[in-house]
């Protein structure tokens, strides 16, 4: 999920701000389950598993318990890897003279911040078709790919966006606008 925001002259309340921010790009990766859908799901498939183990412990096989437990405890780990991997979030900042790249999970767990006349956008188009092409903002030989976890037409639209932020950071630049 792509999410650009733009932000105006007028909506700044300190008018002398040389490193004004101009906008921001949002990325996040397709998020199909929420974390109060997964604890559903998990008090369902640990209610069915623990009944049915519970009905063979009546009957004598005592042994299938633990392995349910361990069963659901490994289900639990990688459903939660799996959703806190899609719970990353970067956030591309634009201003006047600086590109701020933030990414984490809860919050920014890195952030670089790079002067925006130095940084430019690299795009390595995919070799076949199956591949995927790659979008890296660079700056002075540092690369740092952006949107790993987007589809191709999700990347097609960010490579607009930047670019579109690119040419909205320039005309803030302009004086007298």
């Amino acid at each position: 999920m792509i999410r650009c925001e733009y932000f105006d002259k007028a909506d700044s309340k300190n008018e002398t701000d040389l490193n004004q921010t101009v906008g921001q790009i949002v990325l996040q990766p397709n998020h199909s389950l929420s974390w109060r859908a997964l604890k559903y799901f998990l008090a369902f498939m640990m209610l069915v598993s623990f009944g049915i183990a519970i009905t063979f412990v009546f009957f004598g096989y005592w042994l299938v318990l633990p392995f349910t437990g361990l069963e659901m405890a490994f289900l639990s780990y990688c459903l939660w890897r799996c959703l806190r991997r899609t719970s990353l979030q970067e956030v591309i900042v634009f201003s006047a003279d600086e590109i701020r790249l933030e990414t984490g999970i809860d919050g920014p767990d890195r952030t670089e911040v790079w002067e925006r006349f130095f940084t430019k956008i690299h795009i390595n188009q995919a070799i076949h078709p199956w591949y995927r092409k790659s979008v890296a903002l660079v700056h002075r030989g540092d690369r740092f790919e952006i949107g790993s976890f987007l589809t191709t037409v999700e990347q097609d639209e960010l490579i607009e966006s930047l670019h579109r932020m690119v040419r909205h950071a320039d005309a803030a630049m302009v004086p007298g606008r």
